[in-house]
């Protein structure tokens, strides 16, 4: 996949090759995806000053200027510094000088010559792994030419929490960024084929809604090694058929219902310790249930209509036990409409005029 004209050349490029990723890339284009460039792999991501010395190579600028003049028109770019980025201490990648870890300059480095090239503005961000955010992370919060963290999570329960940590840290900074995850674990699961896992109950309860409902801004979805059409060898992406539904109903009930921009997580609102609230306080407040149940929920004064949405199945809003509450200090929203063992979207809005 490396775009010059022999593998180790690194100031030629095959332009014959760029032209055939370009096909895939309008591709894309034309179905509303985004395109992601992840810049390097851990196992590379000193590749370039290895080769010709010093923090920042001549070869590595050339081949961040060389993609985004070709490529940096498409829609909805994302430039990813590096996967993984950061790790230095695997057991049997030490002593490769490939393998040395980017610094913090180093970083901030390079999305201040990505920003300062790119016409278009794209956003910037950097992926990292379980139990190095803090380090990776931490330094590069308000830095100015980077918009946001790459997650990768271990643990997919744990989503919720490590998107809401961002959002709030990045606020606080004065720089906020836009949170997505982009890889659950573990690496041997992921996202399994639907012949395995038809409902994709834990990454759809604990991965996309967790993610979205801590304002988090989406999810990609990684297929792990041990099942059929894995990430290295994946021909079909139809064997994750349903998950992409179930990701497509999150999208539409977000974009149809709620005026997400303007809304923030509150879990202090609802009285279920499982429940996630995502709130414009007095206007509209969705309440995720995915371990099913009911809640309580904390209002100001007035009326609010209760519907109910399906995340299993989409569909138009329904009606459950309650269909409208007076705002108190907190107050139950009721029962779903069906299989309240099941997650559940309660949306509940003012009435006032």
């Amino acid at each position: 996949v490396w775009p010059y004209s022999q593998r180790d050349e690194r100031y030629r490029f095959d332009c014959s090759k760029l032209e055939q990723w370009n096909v895939v890339f309008d591709h894309m284009d034309n179905l509303g995806m985004m395109l992601h460039f992840v810049l390097t792999e851990t196992e590379n991501e000193s590749l370039f000053e290895s080769e010709e010395g010093g923090t920042f190579a001549n070869a590595r600028k050339i081949y961040y200027r060389e993609l985004i003049s070709r490529f940096g028109h498409h829609n909805a770019i994302t430039w990813n510094i590096g996967e993984e980025n950061g790790w230095n201490d695997k057991d049997w990648d030490k002593g490769n000088p490939q393998k040395v870890a980017n610094t913090d300059d180093q970083r901030k480095a390079f999305a201040s010559y990505i920003r300062t090239v790119d016409p278009y503005d794209s956003p910037v961000v950097v992926h990292t792994l379980p139990g190095r955010y803090d380090e990776i992370y931490e330094p590069l919060l308000g830095y100015p030419s980077l918009e946001g963290p790459s997650l990768q999570m271990g643990k997919v329960e744990e989503v919720h929490q490590e998107t809401l940590k961002w959002v709030n840290r990045s606020r606080e900074a004065g720089r906020p960024w836009f949170v997505c995850l982009d890889e659950i674990g573990p690496a041997s699961t992921g996202v399994k084929p639907d012949a395995d896992d038809p409902d994709h109950d834990e990454v759809r309860r604990y991965g996309l809604w967790g993610n979205l409902m801590a304002g988090g801004a989406g999810c990609e979805w990684y297929f792990g090694y041990e099942f059929a059409h894995n990430d290295l060898n994946l021909e079909d992406f139809r064997s994750r058929d349903r998950m992409w539904d179930l990701t497509r109903f999150a999208v539409e009930f977000f974009q149809t219902y709620l005026p997400f921009e303007e809304m923030y997580s509150d879990d202090d609102l609802v009285s279920n310790p499982s429940a996630y609230c995502f709130a414009k306080p007095g206007e509209v407040y969705a309440i995720y249930l995915g371990e099913g149940g009911t809640t309580g929920l904390s209002l100001p004064e007035g009326t609010y209509s209760i519907d109910w949405f399906d995340p299993r199945n989409g569909g138009p809003l329904q009606t459950g036990s309650r269909d409208q509450v007076t705002g108190a200090e907190s107050v139950s929203i009721g029962d779903p409409p069906a299989e309240s063992n099941r997650d559940w979207v309660a949306l509940v809005r003012s009435a006032e005029e």
